[in-house]
């Protein structure tokens, strides 16, 4: 005789054993997704941490590359735009500034961080005087600035619109570009209209494992409407994953960077 509670009780137990290993089965599977997760959320987290370093390190560079590269640049304590201002950072307020330009008769006395709001409307050098009016009580002071230094203001100003940059393809890796057109716009203001005619400036890309060369597709710029658009051909290849830097230099040789978010893969 068939005994069926035996049977009601082997057929539960067996489906107890069935769903303990359903969920061993699910748990062991959602903890090899977490594992998974967690691994590339520190693979893309090293990315980054690397890409930030290398732009750090580039950028560095930059800085140090802009100040030694001419020797107009080492005449001067820095070139500027007209219309502009320079930022000394904060500035103790006993001190005195002198800032002059004898060209265009001007002489004006500035103390502390006044200095930092002081517009250099005309184009022309600038003498600027720095003094200290505090007693120092230690054996070794060293001041802020030089006593006496140079400013240059140009008849120029640039600024790029990186809102409306365009690329003619996209940049993938291991991929060999020989005509690749970046275009961007630029507004390019000169005093009274003074200029007329301008030579392209330069552009640049930075990232990991990249090697383009730049060419500027129109070698001079004629000064007509105040927004003129740029072209650059890019020739190269990326090798690997990587987010990209580009630098567009005005015509003070300082650069304006446009970050290309989207990582190269």
């Amino acid at each position: 005789m068939v005994n069926f509670t035996y049977l009601k009780n082997l057929m539960l137990n067996k489906e107890r054993i069935l769903n303990s290993s359903d969920s061993s089965l699910l748990l062991l599977s959602a903890d090899k997704d977490m594992t998974q997760i967690r691994k590339e959320s520190l693979k893309s987290w090293k990315l980054q941490t690397v890409f930030l370093l290398f732009f750090v390190l580039v950028g560095s560079f930059k800085s140090v590359a802009q100040n030694i590269g001419s020797t107009d640049s080492n005449q001067y304590f820095k070139i500027i735009s007209f219309g502009e201002k320079i930022d000394f950072e904060n500035i103790d307020q006993t001190i005195t500034w002198t800032v002059s330009n004898a060209k265009n008769n001007i002489y004006t006395t500035l103390r502390g961080n006044e200095i930092n709001d002081y517009v250099f409307q005309e184009p022309g050098e600038y003498e600027i005087n720095f003094q200290e009016n505090k007693p120092h009580d230690e054996e070794c002071h060293h001041p802020q600035f030089a006593e006496r230094f140079k400013i240059k203001v140009e008849p120029v100003r640039m600024s790029f619109d990186f809102s409306k940059i365009t690329f003619s393809e996209k940049i993938e890796r291991g991929r060999n570009y020989t005509d690749l057109i970046i275009t961007v716009p630029a507004e390019i203001t000169t005093k009274d209209n003074s200029i007329t005619k301008l030579s392209a400036p330069k552009m640049s890309v930075a990232g990991l494992g990249v090697s383009f060369t730049v060419e500027a597709l129109e070698k001079e710029i004629v000064i007509g409407n105040k927004t003129q658009l740029l072209k650059y051909k890019l020739s190269g290849v990326v090798n690997q994953e990587t987010y990209l830097m580009f630098d567009f230099y005005d015509f003070n040789n300082q650069a304006q960077t446009f970050n290309f978010h989207q990582i190269i893969k």
